[in-house]
């Protein structure tokens, strides 16, 4: 669905991800995980067309990116940022049915076929009775779910999500992870995520991609990436992991910043 090639990507003159490239198969659901400054947000937007890599290329569907009509590219794909904002008046139902201009000429009004997706989109998220709340008068999950409901609304068939659950008390964390992974094996909706909680990222990833700096560190199952090497030369911290061998679960205990990396930490600030 979605492959890397040789990314640079940067802003103005400074590179923040180095010669990155990676591939993501049609119905897989990848966690982008790694400290603050390491350029996982940056690879999304690149992605996501909202930032032009300095060099390299993107490929949706075999297509290089870069030659692709942004309305085309909306047609298969919806990025989610971790700052939606919507007008202070604006009702549900309204904010999902912005996920159809993709597919409207300038001058086509709303229709029943349009109706018909606004209201599937709503039964997918469990907003059946939200239709004329405001949605500013929502609490965070309520509104993380409108959003993602205007994102399907556009009928993609890849979903991009910068950290999702950032703001979310830990109830509405896992409702927004559970509705993610319902719609990935539902739909078998293409998802690639930026995530910082780690347990999220090993229990709802097929796959996670780990960076450090702009570089590619590791990449593959959680259960086989994730050890307490990588997360200590990563994050700079002691962790302790269980490993479920029969679920393929894991587990992963913050023990505490390693002494033997706190100066280091301080120097790898950005």
């Amino acid at each position: 669905m979605i492959e890397a090639k040789n990314l640079c990507i940067g802003y103005e003159e400074r590179i923040v991800v180095h010669n990155f490239s990676f591939h993501i198969g049609e119905g897989e659901m990848v966690s982008i995980i790694g400290p603050n400054g390491s350029g996982k947000s940056t690879i999304l937007k690149a992605v996501s067309r909202l930032l032009k890599q300095k060099s390299g290329a993107i490929y949706l569907e075999k297509e290089d990116m870069s030659a692709m009509n942004i309305k085309k590219i909306a047609k298969k794909m919806s990025a989610l940022s971790q700052h939606n904002r919507s007008p202070e008046d604006i009702k549900v139902k309204e904010l999902i049915y912005y996920g159809r201009l993709p597919h409207k000429k300038w001058h086509e009004r709303r229709n029943e076929e349009d109706e018909e997706i606004i209201q599937w989109a709503m039964d997918q998220t469990s907003l059946n009775g939200y239709e004329d709340k405001l949605v500013m008068a929502l609490s965070g999950g309520e509104r993380q779910r409108v959003w993602i409901a205007m994102a399907l609304a556009q009928q993609p068939r890849i979903l991009l999500l910068d950290e999702p659950t950032t703001y979310l008390d830990i109830c509405h964390q896992l409702e927004v992870m559970e509705l993610v992974k319902k719609l990935n094996r539902e739909l078998n909706l293409t998802v690639i995520m930026v995530l910082h909680d780690l347990g999220q990222a090993a229990k709802y990833s097929h796959r996670v991609v780990v960076l450090k700096k702009g570089n590619l560190i590791a990449e593959g199952n959680p259960y086989d990436v994730l050890t307490e090497e990588l997360i200590k030369e990563v994050y700079q911290v002691e962790v302790c992991i269980r490993k479920d061998i029969l679920k393929g679960e894991v587990i992963i205990h913050p023990m505490g910043v390693c002494k033997n990396c706190e100066e280091g930490c301080k120097n790898d600030k950005v």
